[in-house]
């Protein structure tokens, strides 16, 4: 399956939200659509980009609706406040990441693709539940419900929070993507794996009535199962 990086470009607005029992168009690993619904609900991402004044240098708007039909983006949440922002002062030095700058291929002289803070899960999780644990000794209670947090390719709204010493018990939707063993990472940044569900819609506002800047639909983006 071929993954598409969702381009660099200016966010207006975005919203992580978990809407129901089932969406029509969902995708499972193997890139076939779902009609029928997914336990627990799929997630979606909606995107409002903001007003693209470099579409004739850059052709983004171009290219985003060129791959609506089935193609998978990664798409790196951006910051809003569905993202933990709360990292204690003796943190705020320390980087986590994979390193970058080192002499390979995709060098850009970058020390870190930084993946925001990795909490480490101190117990087992089966896929399809909702449970999960985290050890948080290192920065205390910073997730709260509402924000949103990552395992592997999959995002999860937390739902409720319960602090119990340097644990948090944490219920997330939807239901586990897949199994969590313990000492597994997960993320406070995450990226979201997903197709565009509305690509007619966005396709009707790209004109050069703003001497070609462009602005586009709002954009959702279903998830995808890997």
């Amino acid at each position: 399956m071929n993954i598409l990086d969702f381009p660099n470009i200016p966010i207006k607005t975005q919203l992580f939200r978990v809407p129901g029992a089932a969406i029509s168009g969902g995708l499972t690993s193997g890139g076939v659509k779902l009609l029928s619904p997914e336990p627990g609900g799929f997630s979606t991402l909606s995107i409002k980009l903001s007003l693209q004044v470099e579409e004739w240098v850059i052709p983004y708007s171009s290219w985003l609706m060129s791959n609506v039909n089935g193609e998978v983006f990664k798409i790196k949440l951006t910051k809003t406040p569905q993202l933990v922002s709360k990292i204690p002062t003796a943190f705020e030095s320390v980087e986590i990441g994979v390193l970058w700058d080192n002499d390979q291929p995709w060098d850009n002289d970058q020390p870190w693709d930084n993946e925001g803070y990795l909490f480490k899960t101190i117990s087992s999780a089966l896929e399809g539940t909702i449970l999960i644990t985290l050890d948080v000794s290192d920065v205390g209670e910073i997730i709260s419900v509402g924000h949103v947090i990552g395992h592997g390719t999959s995002c999860y709204m937390v739902q409720s929070v319960f602090y119990v010493g340097s644990t948090a018990e944490i219920k997330v939707s939807p239901p586990l993507r897949k199994t969590v063993k313990s000492g597994d990472y997960i993320t406070t940044e995450p990226y979201f794996y997903g197709a565009i569900l509305n690509g007619n819609s966005i396709k009707s506002t790209y004109d050069i009535a703003n001497m070609g800047a462009i602005q586009l639909q709002e954009i959702t983006f279903n998830e995808v199962i890997l």
